[in-house]
């Protein structure tokens, strides 16, 4: 057995000193369970209280000046883009009056707004005629959390900086730098989610026979400062266009898809070869309008303006459709999509192979083809479906889905089902006055309102007592 040969000199080894004193004041620095799950204190429950009552009222107010907002919209949408874009300036409000709160209880504040926002705007947009809101609201979330973060890192940056008058500042200095609009831009592209750009399924011929200036714009090819109409930019993005001058068997050799939109005069040998193409399977769209209020700077008897009366009478008559003046002015029909039509006129079916759909739209099926015919050309002009400035015929923009109503009928002429590669707006329902929806959208909030106040009274007597 060996022998120890510690030092002697070595110092016992230290042993926990387990005096009464540091026991006691080790067990009042850590918290207990029962400690952890005791009733909030007064205080506690009227900061809760106030959280919570302070998300409901931004939600509200959120709800409030979206509603407002949207109203403003010639049409009205039933989208949650109006609610979102008010959001950035209600966050900076609630990340500055909870900078003194701990993680936990920010995150629950913030968490709250999002939870009262969502479905109550969900609410409105549904009974407004939107089915499915959800995606965008769950874009909105998504962004929304992103901006909180943001938001909450410099409040509490500025707070401990400056712990006076740096969260004010703070808040002050970012309402005014949302104020720019690039500073939004990220949170937009997140909010308005897939927009327009979406690859085509897949691009069919199109043949394109018409007067107006669309394909050049009124000045002609050979003019700087002329561009094609928005409509047809729109159209080239499903289709592969081959515009035509002539009707003939040449032209129409191969093709399965036409688009007239208030032609020129057409001879007859024109008319019998285009009788004979949609007789023997072909498919077309007929735009004709008897009153033509399309602008233009051209002087009256240039053979470049178009024609303002539809010149298509002799082949209608053959097929038994008439076309007739209408009531006059702007009319707005839900086709489904939007589409404005200016001075649309009627159009009568009398043969049996025709038959009016609408007053302004009829259908013909000819021998082994289709036609559709719409009484009214100016549909196709930008300011009917787009609004001024740069980029207005974007999604969150446009006023009506005239290229995409007019490509959903092309598609549905020649038997495609095919994806838009603009994605659609979501229009507002004209039956649903917009007050009745926020009233039922805003019952949420009035009942969770009422809940909070009666359970932070019951806590207090709970207290009290």
């Amino acid at each position: 057995m060996r022998p120890d040969r510690r030092p002697t000199s070595a110092m016992p080894a230290s042993r926990p000193n387990l005096s009464p004193s540091s026991a006691s004041l080790r067990a009042t620095s850590t918290p207990t369970r029962q400690e952890r799950l005791r009733r909030p204190t007064r205080a506690e429950a009227a900061r809760l209280g106030a959280i919570i009552g302070f998300a409901a009222s931004l939600a509200s107010l959120e709800l409030i000046v979206g509603v407002g907002l949207s109203r403003d919209q010639s049409p009205l949408r039933a989208e949650a883009l109006a609610f979102l874009m008010v959001r950035p300036w209600l966050l900076v409000l609630l990340a500055v009056a909870a900078c003194r709160l701990p993680l936990a209880w920010r995150s629950a504040a913030y968490a709250g707004f999002l939870l009262l926002a969502g479905p109550t705007e969900s609410l409105y947009l549904a009974r407004f005629g939107n089915p499915d809101p959800w995606p965008e609201m769950l874009r909105g979330w998504a962004a929304t959390a992103l901006l909180l973060g943001v938001l909450d890192i410099l409040v509490q940056a500025a707070r401990r900086r400056a712990p006076g008058r740096g969260v004010p500042a703070a808040g002050i200095a970012m309402l005014m730098l949302f104020a720019v609009p690039p500073v939004l831009a990220p949170f937009r592209t997140l909010v308005v989610g897939p927009g327009d750009g979406r690859p085509a399924a897949g691009r069919p011929e199109l043949l394109l026979m018409t007067a107006l200036p669309i394909v050049w714009g009124e000045g002609g090819a050979f003019d700087p400062k002329s561009r094609p109409a928005l409509a047809y930019t729109a159209l080239k993005e499903e289709f592969t266009i081959r515009p035509i001058d002539t009707l003939d068997a040449r032209t129409l050799s191969g093709a399965g898809l036409l688009l007239l939109a208030q032609p020129r005069w057409l001879a007859p040998h024109e008319l019998a070869a285009l009788d004979g193409w949609v007789r023997r399977g072909g498919r077309l769209l007929v735009l004709t309008d008897p009153q033509l209020v399309w602008p233009s700077d051209l002087p009256i008897g240039d053979v470049r303006r178009p024609p303002p009366l539809g010149l298509l009478g002799p082949l209608l008559d053959h097929w038994g459709v008439t076309l007739a003046p209408g009531a006059g002015g702007r009319v707005a029909v839900d086709a489904p999509g939007r589409l404005v039509l200016d001075h649309p006129g009627r159009l009568i079916a009398a043969a049996p192979a025709c038959r009016t759909i609408r007053p302004y739209w009829a259908e013909c099926r000819l021998g082994a083809g289709h036609v559709q015919l719409i009484a009214d050309a100016d549909l196709l002009r930008d300011d009917l479906w787009t609004v001024p400035g740069e980029g207005g015929d974007a999604r969150h923009r446009r006023s009506a889905d005239t290229p995409l109503v007019i490509a959903d009928l092309l598609d549905r002429l020649a038997g495609n089902e095919r994806r838009r590669v603009r994605a659609p707006v979501v229009w507002a329902r004209r039956d649903v006055p917009p007050t009745r929806a926020l009233i039922l959208a805003l019952m949420p909030l009035l009942a969770l309102g009422i809940a909070s106040l009666a359970a932070f009274a019951l806590l207090h007597r709970r207290r009290a007592a």
